[in-house]
């Protein structure tokens, strides 16, 4: 199937991340990256969806949250829904690597979470639990701390924010938020720099013309007032 036809569906996200974890990286749906020698290798899932990924308007009205974000930090990673894996040592339990950030909303541009304190973000994705192997979606990537990126953010029942599979965080082409401290910009100056960029202007767009996506949703709890 061709890139541009490529369909994402977000729901079974993270049973594709397990079927992943429990097939191991010799599955043919699996791409493990050659790295140098005591980098740690990344295995890429070949996953099909029911949005296009390469269509913001898709991936925003899919989205619960759009909203431009400074990576605080990396704050660790949670692993979840255990499955057993048959191996020649006996069973074996793998889990599904989730990595948690802090982050700083500098904009929103779909929906209005809070900006002026550190939000809690998870990542589908990471570091394997035995720290052998980094796992994500084909064409994804894990956000890095001090960059600032456009996050497309799903809210979870317990009001969490979730983002995930290609193109749920794209990094914002621009050193001015390296070369200047966040705590000491004003939100004119954010704004005024973040509209000289190509990635804000594509997604501001892209949500004037947004194609929703009907699915449950839910509220998140970082919601400003």
């Amino acid at each position: 199937m061709r890139t541009s036809m490529k369909k994402i569906f977000m729901f079974l996200s993270l049973f594709a991340m397990i079927a992943m974890l429990a097939s191991g990286c010799s599955n043919s749906n699996v791409d493990k990256n050659i790295t140098k020698a005591g980098e740690v290798p990344t295995s890429y899932l070949h996953a099909s969806f029911d949005i296009n990924v390469d269509n913001p308007k898709e991936v925003v009205g899919f989205a619960d949250y759009v909203f431009v974000g400074f990576v605080e930090e990396m704050t660790g990673t949670d692993y979840k829904f255990p499955v057993t894996k048959e191996t020649e040592d006996g069973p074996k339990e793998l889990k599904s690597p989730y990595t948690n950030y802090s982050i700083k909303v500098l904009d929103n541009i779909k929906g209005n979470l809070k900006k002026d304190v550190s939000i809690p973000l998870q990542k589908s994705g990471g570091l394997s639990e035995d720290k052998s192997t980094y796992f994500l979606f084909e064409d994804d990537s894990l956000p890095q701390k001090g960059k600032v990126y456009v996050f497309t953010a799903t809210a979870e029942q317990d009001g969490s924010l979730l983002v995930s599979g290609p193109n749920s965080n794209i990094e914002v082409k621009t050193d001015f938020f390296s070369k200047n401290s966040i705590q000491k910009l004003s939100e004119e100056s954010i704004a005024n720099e973040l509209a000289k960029t190509e990635e804000y202007k594509t997604y501001q767009d892209a949500y004037k013309n947004e194609i929703v996506k009907d699915r449950k949703r839910f509220t998140s709890k970082y919601e400003a007032s």
